[in-house]
């Protein structure tokens, strides 16, 4: 009977095994990777060109509307070019301090430059006046040195008509007037005469320079010398609207 059984039990086991292996899947072996010979393309035909289709824009989302900008301002024509002007348009010079200077001491001078005939008539002293009171204008101030011995301090003149008087007696009793601009030297400039001006704030030129005055009377000519200074001052029409004459320490010149 064991016998029998063991027999049994052998059979199951080998039908087993039998049935294991026919399950299994039997081993491959592994071929080496072979290299892939290039393909060529096949030759493709070529298509005739087609018209491209009209490409429909894509659709746009409505902006909302923007106010309309300002118009540029209108372009301004360049000035045009101002031609320069000419030189005689621009501001004339002013008048020289050393001519208006001289030109005083001239007038001044030539007020004893007139002669008497035989008959006692007067030649060219009216002249010389005449010449003298053009250079002052109608409401000129002036203060001049003293004509009489009592007299102390300066005398005052307002208005031409008072300084033509006085001029006028200057020509009718003073003689061989001599008034000479005083000069000055230092180092290489030799007698060089200085005159002394400002603009002055209302408008016009104010002149001043140094004299040595010397005259004599008409009467008994006694002759006298003193130094002094000038000032003038001219108004924007050229004209002298004030004078100071001032002639100090006088002294009379006599003979040796």
């Amino acid at each position: 009977m064991r016998r029998l059984i063991a027999i049994v039990v052998s059979i199951l086991i080998t039908l087993l095994a039998l049935e294991f292996q026919a399950q299994t899947p039997p081993a491959q072996t592994q071929k080496p990777p072979q290299t892939q010979a290039p393909q060529t393309p096949p030759a493709q035909t070529q298509k005739p060109p087609q018209a491209p289709a009209p490409q429909t824009p894509p659709a746009q989302t409505q902006k909302p509307p923007q106010a309309a900008a300002p118009p540029p301002p209108p372009a301004q024509a360049p000035p045009p070019a101002q031609a320069p002007a000419p030189a005689a348009a621009a501001k004339p010079a002013g008048p020289d301090p050393l001519q208006l200077a001289e030109d005083w001491m001239v007038r001044w001078n030539n007020l004893s430059n007139w002669t008497l005939t035989f008959e006692g008539k007067e030649v060219g002293r009216e002249e010389v006046v005449t010449k003298m009171m053009e250079l002052y204008a109608p409401d000129v101030v002036a203060e001049v040195p003293p004509h009489d011995d009592d007299q102390i301090g300066p005398v005052i003149l307002r208005g031409s008509a008072l300084v033509q008087k006085w001029v006028d007696k200057i020509s009718r009793t003073q003689v061989r007037l001599l008034y000479i601009h005083r000069r000055q030297t230092k180092r290489q400039f030799e007698g060089t005469k200085l005159v002394y001006s400002s603009p002055m704030p209302w408008g016009g030129m104010g002149i001043s320079f140094e004299i040595i005055a010397a005259w004599s009377r008409r009467e008994d000519r006694r002759k006298f010398t003193g130094p002094g200074s000038v000032f003038l001052q001219y108004n924007a029409a050229g004209k002298i609207d004030r004078l100071r004459l001032y002639v100090g320490e006088i002294a009379e010149v006599t003979a040796l």
